[in-house]
């Protein structure tokens, strides 16, 4: 099987996969998703309402090289036309895996999603200093009390 696909079927055992033209305008309107992901076979009518998803969002939409029921079998599923990631870095790997077979296809979308992993991977380290400091304010605090500080 081909890379990407088996790291799609970890996004979805992962809870990071929305399966289907719905669900993932539902991801894309809950802010959830991070990528927007259509089989190379999906009919006209779902390519525009994904771009406009897409777009709307302001996230990639990468047109995958594998048909419906490639990605179906992928997912353990019938067929299937679209997907929504949700997690940032299983969209950056994807895109990073279909990148390495079709040099050039997929470079806007692999950066635009190393950028935003990397955001919110600094995000997440700066909410545990964060927190580690609030933690280390409350300690200190308390060994203070009962003294008196003179200013």
């Amino acid at each position: 099987m081909d890379k990407a696909l088996g790291v799609l079927g970890l996004a979805k055992r992962a809870g990071f996969l929305e399966i289907g033209e719905e669900s993932s305008g539902i991801a894309v309107r809950a802010g959830k998703a991070r990528a927007l992901m259509t089989a190379s076979d999906a009919s006209e009518n779902t390519l525009r309402r994904i771009d406009n998803f897409a777009v709307k969002a302001k996230i990639p939409h990468l047109r995958l090289p594998y048909t419906k029921d490639q990605l179906g079998d992928a997912l353990g599923i019938r067929a299937c036309a679209a997907v929504a990631i949700s997690d940032a870095g299983m969209a950056a790997n994807i895109a990073e895996k279909l990148e390495t077979e079709a040099p050039g296809r997929y470079a806007e979308a692999l950066k635009t999603l190393k950028e935003k992993s990397e955001k919110i991977l600094l995000r997440k380290k700066e909410a545990l200093r964060h927190e580690k400091n609030v933690r280390k304010g409350m300690h200190a605090s308390s060994e203070h009390k009962g003294r008196k500080i003179n200013g």
